[in-house]
């Protein structure tokens, strides 16, 4: 009768299926079952949390996707005396000490306000700057930017080290986009979704959610790719008019996902069930690490040295690997639309990529050793990048086909492959080992190293990749297209690929090593 009248058949039920769960767990009976284990280890409660949460992740990677694949057509096809050799620059010269700035902003603004007004904050911030680059600076862009002439009358007086900076402050709004697009990515991914998931995931829910959160996300990924592709078909204004309602489509999902974060806060959090603040892993927090004090700890142990060397590496070689494939296909698909719609396609990819991956990683982690998963990285993109680089060393020497289909093309979709696998792997394997990397520290050692590998290494690693480029077409060959420097770029990424192969094993042996010492105390 006390269920018929307080809770009806519905409640009778969801009450009986939670006693039966917690009897399940006080006795020692599995959760799921195998099956269920691997792919979907969620409670049919929990569901009221996790696909919030997912739908978060989802709208902040379907935007950082969408500006993403802009930003490159932008530079590529809109910027006046743009191209592929201008990435370098941006990188190095604007996007490395924006990142530097923006992570103390971001601290600043956080102290101050509390994390749920800067989530509102950084979103609206986002949310704006894409409306007002829609409708009015992308419209705009031939009176607000400097003329092609003005831009080389500068390159002729101005020195030659600022051959292809003149550019990027000539078409500062696409330069702005590039940067923000950048900042994105890492901010509302690293920053505000991680972030908050640590704040109100329970200890228990961990291991379960966080790979699926990143699994559901990348639908965004893949569903922003489908949606750049489709409004990529038509060429001239028509695919003007596309690109407005593309970045619109940014900027309603950033209130998408202030939306959401609203709902999960006044909705969700209110459930004692899914929220208990007593039951939050807490993250010990990291000692923060200067420049220099971060070169000193990486320097002075070469245990720490062969971690720092995983991000270093894999940041410039993908940065050395990317100059020549956006500027093989920046030289091969000579419309913005065309450009983009391949850009679309990359991100659609990616996504399935990653999920692949995932799964595979999951398993390679679970039944292989340290060293065998930490090498499927490199091994990967040595054996994508020589067939790649061996392609463009084909056409750079002449070579136009090879049986009856075009070189050029060719490169492309092999460049793309190796652009998604690299992308899909360093989510589900690179990252997964390099943190497992600091498991045999003690507590101390082991917060300044991942301090300084963050500061140093992956920060690092991106910008080094940037300034090779930019030093070969700036200083050593002022003014000089990318592609001229294929056989520089390929002798370049082979010794650093093998450098990778060397730091890994060595990395491994000293691994295993420290982890029987640890088994053995």
């Amino acid at each position: 009768m006390f269920f018929s009248e307080n809770f009806g058949d519905f409640g009778r039920n969801k009450f009986l299926k939670e006693v039966v769960f917690s009897m399940k767990e006080k006795s020692g009976t599995p959760e799921f079952s195998k099956i269920r284990s691997i792919f979907w280890p969620i409670h049919g409660f929990e569901m009221k949390k996790f696909m919030p949460m997912s739908l978060l992740m989802f709208c902040i990677l379907f935007v950082y996707t969408a500006v993403r694949d802009l930003k490159d057509t932008f530079i590529q096809k809109y910027a006046v005396l743009g191209g592929a050799e201008l990435v370098s620059s941006l990188k190095f010269w604007f996007v490395f000490p924006t990142a530097i700035l923006v992570v103390m902003l971001f601290s600043a603004i956080l102290s101050r306000f509390g994390m749920n007004k800067t989530f509102y904050i950084v979103t609206s911030f986002f949310t704006l700057f894409f409306l007002a680059f829609a409708f009015f600076l992308f419209p705009n862009r031939e009176s607000i930017h400097l003329s092609a002439q003005t831009m080389i009358r500068m390159r002729e007086t101005w020195p030659s080290f600022l051959y292809y900076i003149i550019p990027c402050l000539g078409n500062w709004s696409f330069t702005l986009f590039y940067i923000l697009a950048e900042t994105w990515g890492s901010l509302a991914i690293g920053s505000l979704f991680w972030y908050f998931a640590n704040q109100i995931t329970k200890k228990d829910e961990t291991k379960r959610f966080y790979a699926l959160y990143s699994l559901i996300g990348n639908v965004g990924v893949f569903i922003s790719g489908f949606y750049m592709t489709q409004m990529s078909k038509v060429q001239g204004q028509a695919f003007d008019t596309n690109v407005k309602i593309l970045v619109s489509m940014g900027a309603f999902f950033c209130v998408a996902t202030m939306l959401m974060y609203y709902y999960i806060n006044k909705v969700v959090l209110i459930d004692p069930r899914l929220y208990d603040p007593t039951q939050i892993k807490r993250k010990k927090k990291k000692a923060k690490v200067g420049f220099l004090e971060g070169l000193r700890v990486v320097f002075t142990s070469p245990y720490m040295f062969l971690i720092f060397m995983l991000p270093m590496c894999y940041g410039i070689g993908m940065n050395l690997y990317e100059g020549i494939f956006k500027a093989q296909m920046a030289e091969t698909l000579t419309n913005a639309s065309d450009y983009s719609r391949m850009m679309g396609i990359l991100s659609m990819v990616t996504g399935v990529a990653t999920a692949v991956l995932t799964f595979l990683g999951a398993n390679i982690l679970r039944k292989k050793s340290w060293k065998f998963s930490a090498m499927v990285t490199p091994a990967s993109l040595a054996v994508l990048g020589l067939i790649f680089f061996v392609l463009m060393s084909y056409k750079v020497g002449g070579g136009k086909t090879i049986m009856g289909f075009s070189v050029p093309i060719i490169a492309i979709w092999v460049g793309l492959a190796i652009d998604a696998v690299g992308k899909g792997i360093k989510y589900c394997l690179f990252d997964t080992t390099k943190s497992m990397a600091f498991r045999p520290l003690d507590a101390d050692t082991q917060a300044q190293g991942q301090g300084a590998v963050e500061v140093i290494g992956g920060r690092g690693g991106k910008a080094s990749g940037a300034f090779i480029q930019y030093f070969i077409l700036n200083i050593a060959s002022a003014g000089s297209a990318l592609l001229s420097h294929t056989y520089t770029i390929f002798i370049l990424f082979s010794f650093l690929v093998v450098g990778w192969i060397i730091s890994v094993s060595k990395l491994g042996t000293l691994y295993e090593q420290k982890i029987t010492e640890q088994e053995k105390e």
